[in-house]
């Protein structure tokens, strides 16, 4: 009804009271024939009076909201028209291939096209709506193939494939809402068990998924579904999906307009003051709800949720550093907010900033700290090789120095031949005159004497007396050179004097 009729009803009301006041006096002529009859002017006329008031004060709420939108309207062009979000992009020309889909109700194809496409969505977005149109029966096309919302092997809000396919679904959802097309009986019953069976598994999954409750209202909306369901449980899906940009539009589309105050104070009670102011001022509700307690309220909030994280931590230095980045993120939000509603005025922005500033400054000590005890305790390690442990010891060099055999034959080369590669093994190469035999050097290639024969005991030692008692040349020694134990003796930088 135009304010124009309104307003005319409302000045008839003094005419109409009048003519029933006389029609009241014409009744209590015949009053003695009804002994009963009690009910006297007065009464009726407090009545109507309170009636015409209310009326008057909810038809000038009705002018002050009609005033701005009127002055909007004039400055536009005559053809704009409100439209929902979704309608806002551009439409451009399907490709065949999802035109071709969509003209054949190949629910399963369309799913398929899309999820290959899911992550450059944005390359087909505006060819949905016109593809989507082109459907025999848009509604059911759309319906079939939600079916995918809820993959069989999906890990929930953590899987971030699901919550990519989720999105394209929700956006699906959202043509048909533009569309707007004839949603046949049996479409909509469909979509009904397909809404309770979706609020199912909502509640399995712990109910806490934004973009679940997101595409449940927009299930909700898409196929007039509202009347199925209670208000407090869209509320509550209102709650979970507050932060989500589209909810505010959702809220009109559902027609919740009455019931934003109530939705304002159920956010607040779950500690999401910041998600109601953003409400507030969509619904114009400044003066029943105002702004600026709602955000001191949650920094409050936020302070007690960082005490909470320390106590369920231990103090740890993990779960204090989780609670210095809460409230941190919390006081930045606070401040954005301050700043796009302009309420510097009512909430002074220099106490926030001097709270974030000394935030920061204890986690960047925080920080260094940490960094500074690692390496620490990186610089107390020992310099360790690879191969030695902490408990051993370096190994002390032996010299051991053979005596010098004079008056001896000399030895051929039959003999020393086998001797040669020692030099190379333990680093010891024999340089000189190895054996003095009457003055004269045998000279050569580098002799060693790793893995050779024993050349007769009688040429290399000739008594015991010049090795000292018990040595190690008493033994029997094997076809290597070594004694019987088959293990070498521990040799020094050199075995022989110069």
């Amino acid at each position: 009804m135009a304010t124009t009729e309104i307003e005319a009803s409302i000045k008839s009301i003094p005419e109409k009271k009048e003519s029933l006041r006389k029609a009241l006096e014409a009744l209590h002529s015949y009053s003695s024939s009804f002994a009963s009859f009690t009910l006297e002017w007065k009464d009726l006329d407090y009545h109507i009076s309170a009636i015409e008031k209310s009326i008057q004060e909810r038809f000038k709420d009705l002018q002050a909201k009609e005033a701005p939108r009127s002055a909007a309207a004039a400055s536009s062009p005559p053809e704009a028209k409100p439209t929902p979000a979704a309608a806002e992009e551009p439409e451009a020309t399907p490709r065949p291939e999802l035109k071709s889909l969509c003209v054949a109700m190949d629910a399963r194809g369309l799913r398929s096209f899309l999820s290959e496409r899911r992550k450059d969505f944005s390359a087909v977005r505006n060819e949905l709506t016109p593809a989507i149109r082109a459907a025999p029966d848009p509604a059911k096309l759309v319906l079939d193939a939600m079916e995918g919302f809820y993959p069989p092997k999906s890990k929930g809000e953590k899987d971030g494939e699901t919550q990519m396919i989720r999105k394209t679904y929700v956006n699906l959802l959202e043509r048909v809402q533009v569309i707007a097309p004839e949603i046949k009986p049996a479409v909509r019953l469909q979509a009904k068990k397909l809404a309770m069976a979706w609020k199912g598994n909502m509640a399995d999954s712990g109910g806490e998924n934004g973009l679940e409750a997101m595409g449940l209202l927009q299930l909700i909306v898409s196929y007039s579904l509202v009347s199925e369901f209670e208000v407090d449980d869209i509320l509550d899906l209102l709650v979970i999906a507050c932060r989500r940009k589209q909810t505010v539009d959702l809220c009109k589309s559902l027609g919740f307009t009455e019931h934003i105050p109530d939705l304002i104070q159920k956010l607040n009670s779950r500690g999401k003051q910041l998600d109601s102011v953003k409400f507030v001022y969509a619904f114009n509700l400044e003066e029943q709800c105002p702004p600026v307690p709602l955000l001191k309220a949650y920094v409050m909030e936020s302070k007690k949720a960082a005490k909470e994280v320390r106590k369920k931590g231990n103090n740890s230095s993990q779960s204090q550093n989780e609670a210095i980045s809460k409230e941190l993120g919390a006081l930045k939000s606070v401040l954005r907010a301050v700043e796009e509603y302009k309420l510097e005025a009512a909430y002074p922005r220099e106490n926030l900033e001097k709270q974030i500033a000394r935030l920061e400054k204890l986690k960047a000590d925080r920080k260094r700290t940490a960094a500074a005890a690692s390496n620490s305790k990186t610089q107390q390690q020992p310099n360790k090789r690879p191969w030695q442990s902490s408990s051993s010891k370096p190994a002390v060099a032996v010299h051991t120095v053979l005596p010098v055999i004079q008056n001896q034959p000399q030895l051929g080369l039959a003999d020393r031949a086998p001797y040669v590669g020692l030099g190379g093994s333990y680093s010891l190469a024999a340089t000189g005159s190895l054996y003095n035999h009457a003055g004269q050097n045998v000279s050569g290639t580098p002799i060693g004497l790793g893995g050779l024969r024993s050349p007769p005991r009688s040429y290399l030692y000739p008594s015991n007396s010049l090795v000292g008692t018990g040595g190690l040349y008493d033994r029997p020694v094997n076809h290597a050179g070594y004694p019987a134990s088959g293990m070498p003796p521990s040799y020094g930088s050199s075995l022989y004097p110069p």
